[in-house]
């Protein structure tokens, strides 16, 4: 509803007001036909008010209807994405398997390591010898530090394989 609307039926209630208090005041010139017209006019305000009012809930109802087929359309747009989406994930269930394959292989050679410390005469109550080094294939040195724990060194080999796998993917 406008201010328009609003204004015109509070100025028709004015004006049958005033020809009201001007009849009771004694104003003789008014006659029926005049508080007739003022209210006729009034009954005019009110109808054009609820017209627009119904006007406005339609514009409304329209661009909501609209809207609304815009977002179908938009829907149906994401469908297409559907296959692709699946095709990704189906190939991210492979690369995750992949990776949890390399780190049992990886797991299994640390245990390897471990129990080769341990059968060399290596507790976790001894630790290992000051300043050794364990080479690892044909490129990863692992330092044995002084004091360290077989499952510690075993911990923190894990760890390390971790990091640098985050930091290969960056």
């Amino acid at each position: 509803m406008t201010t328009n609307n609003i204004n015109a039926v509070e100025s028709a209630n004015a004006k049958i007001e005033s020809i009201k208090q001007s009849i009771i005041g004694g104003d003789k010139t008014l006659t029926s036909a005049d508080l007739s017209r003022a209210r006729a006019e009034l009954e005019f305000c009110e109808l054009q008010q609820e017209a627009r009012a119904i006007a406005e809930e339609k514009a409304i109802e329209v661009s909501r209807r609209a809207n609304l087929l815009d977002l179908q359309k938009q829907l149906a747009g994401l469908a297409d994405t559907k296959p692709i989406l699946e095709k990704k994930f189906t190939a991210f269930e492979r690369t995750l398997a992949d990776y949890l394959a390399a780190v049992a292989v990886y797991h299994r050679g640390l245990q390897s390591i471990r129990d080769s410390l341990q059968n060399g005469g290596f507790t976790a109550d001894t630790g290992i010898s000051v300043g050794a080094s364990v080479e690892i294939g044909n490129a990863t040195a692992v330092n044995i530090i002084p004091g360290e724990t077989i499952e510690r060194l075993v911990e923190r080999l894990l760890a390390e394989f971790n990091q640098n796998l985050r930091t290969k993917r960056t």
